[in-house]
């Protein structure tokens, strides 16, 4: 968990208990609103905590993003018409490698922007791999040809971020979009490519 957010998730919680030992104290004294009003404070800052453990969750994975950086290297070696090989390495060394159909390579990534206010909580427009693909010259043959997609960021889980802001609106005020940004380049022969994120989404800059 991103350190400030632990630090407001541990502050709620230490809040709301606070406020919870003040109600029964409140009603012995026969201070019935005081009692109520404190009652509802703490439940205001368990869920305020809720909150916090559901963003801190939903963005396991997501890489913040303060400039452009590297997202990953992609070596490509033909293996035929159409055919090739894209292995691909992520900065922190991990790689894999796929059989891809097509006359292009295609990546796509999900990226989350929050709100400048959220900022301040040490969040920044955030981003994931998702999927990598095949990508023809031809219409005709993106129809008729065989298509091969593979997962990079595995499945979404329902508590990832990005699948929970399509389908909820309460979390509006805190992320100020969330896209999905794709990137292609051509397959021309042995190569090297370097896919780039930006805050404006994905580059492929061949070498």
């Amino acid at each position: 968990m991103n350190g400030m957010l632990l630090i407001v998730f541990v502050g709620m919680i230490l809040c709301g208990f606070l406020f919870l030992i003040c109600v029964p104290r409140a009603w012995k004294r026969r201070r019935i609103i005081g009692g109520f009003t404190f009652l509802l404070m703490a439940l205001l800052m368990f869920m305020t905590a809720l909150v916090v453990l559901l963003v801190a969750a939903g963005i396991k994975g997501y890489k913040a993003l303060v400039r452009e950086e590297l997202a990953a290297v992609v070596y490509i070696t033909p293996l035929g018409s159409q055919q090739f090989q894209a292995k691909i390495v992520r900065p922190e060394g991990r790689d894999t490698a796929f059989a891809i159909a097509g006359d292009e390579l295609y990546i796509d990534a999900r990226v989350l922007k929050w709100k400048p206010v959220i900022n301040l909580l040490g969040l920044h427009t955030a981003y994931r791999l998702d999927r990598v693909a095949g990508r023809y010259l031809s219409i005709q043959d993106e129809k008729a040809k065989v298509r091969t997609m593979y997962s990079l960021g595995g499945e979404m889980k329902p508590w990832d971020l990005f699948f929970l802001r399509t389908r909820y609106r309460f979390l509006a005020p805190i992320l100020d979009a969330h896209y999905g940004s794709a990137t292609f380049a051509p397959v021309e022969g042995a190569r090297v490519v370097r896919i780039m994120v930006t805050t404006s989404g994905l580059i492929a800059r061949p070498e």
